[in-house]
């Protein structure tokens, strides 16, 4: 799935709503977003620890810097594979 533009709480309030489109997705798209808050860092970890959980491995493709400086700031930066965005992705 590709997330874009704002994930911020009130995007998030939406997302959680249709989670059940994206919720077992193993794989999330984030090159496109462009700001980030606690509320979209805490319905990322949410998915990460749900993907845990069924025994996957989160992975984030094209996080930006600002991810993951929030979530070393947050301790949960462990939770999530990163994977470069490649223009594949694109």
């Amino acid at each position: 799935m590709r997330l874009s533009g704002e994930l911020q709480a009130p995007q998030v309030v939406e997302l959680w709503q249709r989670r059940a489109d994206w919720w077992q997705e193993d794989r999330l798209e984030l090159g496109e977003v462009t700001t980030l808050d606690s509320a979209g860092l805490a319905l990322l970890v949410k998915w990460a620890k749900a993907a845990l959980a069924r025994g996957a491995t989160p992975q984030l493709v094209g996080a930006s810097t600002d991810f993951y400086t929030l979530a070393n700031l947050y301790g949960v930066a462990g939770l999530f594979q990163s994977t470069p965005l490649t223009t594949e992705d694109a």
